[in-house]
């Protein structure tokens, strides 16, 4: 992967480590399912109206597509555009949230993100072409609509393409229930993702905690272990939405060191100078403790290569940034070879699964 430029590397990895909300001047939200879904995505529908009331958004509006719909993706697009053209900010001073949320069939059709309205998949919409690439697209959304953009897919979802390492002033978020490697993401007896979320961001308010930042929430639930492990990615951003919370408010998350990591490699070119080794160091001392961010190691390639581990919400938000790679997922320490070769023949060293970040 081609290196960025010292600066490049300073303004993502600050961006990333960050716990910044911004504050909304509106939330919006949609739900969308298909009339004749066999997922029991209604329920799901219902579940993300209990989540939107515990964040104190307003209910969601519900969008159904048809089945007797001759060209359901038409009607979905149509939607999409009003519904953009309504929620965008109306001033310079607002910045405005849209949550998108879909409940049902998702797979990959001709090498397209698709919905389908059953698992036969006799009806499908190009999602891909109807609702991702226009979210992504500056010209549907440009940065002077001031409109942030999370989309939460109780489906399978995979996105592939790399970013550039700028730091726009928008943001568009995807968590998904499970890549397209795990085709049973809405089979029973596993609980949805909708559900899995309702349920976590319920537990934060209940026990204090002030906001809610999304990408910790997918961090949480990755950690778990359950058979179908929800995805992450980012669009357009170097950031993730947080929303704030209401009740006792008396637990600042940032201050909640990760009990889920992330070991990745970054290459910088031209090299950092010694001074900007130190100022780095300095700056990640200084982190607040839910970053979890540390320098491993560098070597000197053709550029410089820093091997770095972090949060998992951290490093959830440089993913598929040019410049940035995964190592592995929740690694072990690293192991002391001199001390290992040194104690002769011994039976193995204990190992530590390493999961690869698959769903993107």
């Amino acid at each position: 992967m081609a290196p960025i430029t010292v600066e490049q590397f300073r303004r993502t990895l600050t961006a990333a480590a960050a716990q910044r909300g911004r504050d909304y001047t509106h939330v919006y939200s949609v739900t969308v399912r298909w009339e004749n879904d066999d997922t029991n995505a209604a329920q799901d529908a219902e579940r993300f109206q209990r989540m939107l009331k515990n964040l104190d958004i307003a209910p969601a509006i519900e969008h159904i597509i048809g089945h007797n719909d001759p060209s359901p993706g038409v009607t979905f697009q149509t939607a999409l555009f009003n519904f953009i053209e309504s929620f965008k900010a109306k001033s310079d001073a607002e910045h405005n949230l849209m949550i998108f949320h879909y409940a049902g069939h998702g797979m990959t059709k001709n090498g397209n993100f698709t919905f389908a309205e059953t698992k036969a998949a006799k009806r499908t919409l190009n999602a891909d072409n109807c609702l991702v690439n226009n979210v992504k697209d500056d010209q549907v959304i440009p940065e002077s609509n001031h409109l942030d953009v999370l989309i939460i897919l109780d489906c399978c979802f995979a996105h592939i393409a790399t970013r550039t390492p700028t730091i726009p002033r928008r943001v568009v978020e995807v968590i998904a229930a499970t890549s397209v490697q795990t085709p049973t993401a809405r089979s029973p007896p596993h609980n949805t993702l909708t559900a899995k979320l309702a349920g976590e961001i319920a537990h934060r308010k209940r026990t204090g905690h002030k906001h809610v930042e999304f990408a910790d929430v997918f961090q949480t639930l990755r950690s778990r272990g359950d058979i179908v492990r929800p995805t992450h990615t980012l669009l357009v951003g170097v950031a993730s939405v947080i929303l704030p919370l209401n009740g006792p408010r008396t637990i600042d998350p940032t201050s909640i060191p990760a009990n889920y990591t992330a070991l990745f490699s970054v290459s910088v070119s031209p090299d950092l100078t010694t001074d900007e080794m130190r100022q780095l160091s300095g700056w990640i001392r200084n982190l607040p403790r839910f970053a979890s961010l540390n320098i491993d190691n560098v070597y000197r390639t053709q550029s410089m290569c820093f091997i770095m581990r972090s949060a998992l919400s951290v490093y959830a938000k440089l993913h598929r940034l040019q410049g940035y790679s995964l190592i592995a997922e929740n690694p072990s320490a690293p192991l002391d070879l001199n001390r290992l070769l040194q104690s002769g023949p011994s039976s193995a060293a204990p190992k530590k699964e390493n999961i690869p970040f698959r769903g993107k």
